[in-house]
């Protein structure tokens, strides 16, 4: 992954681990999902990888191979509302999972989406694979509906964007199964 490389050339280190959510189509019914409707939703092989090493002071560094500028915040002080940059669905994710689990472990990273920007779940799966390594370094055990639901308030709460489950969804229905029925709006 190219991810590992840039994390190794900008932060002088190799990456402690990497994280992984794919992204998703959806053939039949696609956008209906936050219309109470049910939708198909396909898992492919390609998604955003997150290269990553745990920092200890609380802050989360994160630099993107698809965007120019990266993002810096403190788990600790995340702002109210968005900000209006790509790391609103990183910070509404910390928040609403800061809300129920003690954040204390921050990292340095590089996110990388593996196909160009929009569609295919993309905010999605930037959400899952960020609280992917959230959890990671902070310990926190999630079942797969507490990441949806999580992901869901970020995109819709935080970020104010109109979105289902269908992509969310797909971390965890889709990774045991080729494709699902779902009827995860609201």
């Amino acid at each position: 992954m190219y991810c590992e490389e840039v994390f190794q050339k900008l932060y002088q280190q190799m990456p402690e681990d990497t994280a992984f959510c794919p992204y998703r189509i959806c053939p039949l019914g696609a956008h209906i999902d936050h219309q109470l409707g049910k939708v198909t939703g396909f898992a492919i092989d390609r998604g955003i990888h997150v290269a990553y090493k745990k920092r200890e002071d609380g802050v989360v560094r994160l630099a993107s191979v698809n965007f120019p500028e990266g993002i810096q915040f403190d788990l600790h002080a995340i702002e109210e509302h968005k900000v209006g940059d790509w790391a609103d669905y990183l910070r509404g994710a910390a928040k609403y999972l800061g809300e129920k689990h003690p954040l204390r472990t921050g990292f340095d990273g590089v996110i990388e989406g593996t196909l160009p920007i929009g569609g295919l779940s993309s905010s999605a799966a930037v959400t899952i694979s960020f609280l992917s390594v959230l959890c990671r370094v902070n310990q926190i055990q999630l079942s797969d509906l507490e990441v949806i639901s999580i992901a869901k308030r970020a995109e819709n709460e935080y970020v104010g964007v109109s979105s289902g489950k269908t992509g969310s969804v797909l971390r965890g229905v889709l990774q045991k199964r080729p494709s699902s029925l779902s009827g995860y709006g609201g």
